[in-house]
């Protein structure tokens, strides 16, 4: 059975911050997806996932975050991610995900022109 995941969204200027806690799994992702789809429906088109406390991302919480991502871009908006941990990094530099992802080492970073 795997970690639970916590999910808590607050505003910061037209941007919404979806910080995630715990782990990012096959059991998890469907919450994740269900949020940033209720987000996009409700008009929001720019979302920063804060990575700080989050311990663990398998392959379908990255596909969650890609899904999310093609989702926002489709309408006109986008998807950055924010304060990975080492462990949540190396996931995504193994698999090539850096590439895809706009990541920031901090919340500030992420936020900044967006």
């Amino acid at each position: 059975m795997s970690e639970s995941l916590n999910i808590k969204a607050n505003r910061k200027g037209n941007v919404v911050v979806v910080a995630l806690e715990g782990s990012l799994d096959a059991d998890t992702a469907p919450r994740l997806e269900k949020a940033i789809s209720k987000l996009v429906t409700d008009g929001e088109r720019k979302v920063v996932c804060d990575l700080k406390s989050l311990k663990f991302i398998s392959s379908a919480g990255l596909g969650t975050l890609s899904a999310a991502r093609k989702k926002l871009k489709s309408a006109d908006g986008d998807l950055r991610l924010a304060s990975p941990t080492p462990e949540v990094l190396d996931v995504f530099e193994l698999l090539s995900f850096t590439r895809i992802f706009s990541i920031s080492p901090n919340l500030d970073e992420a936020l900044k022109d967006f």
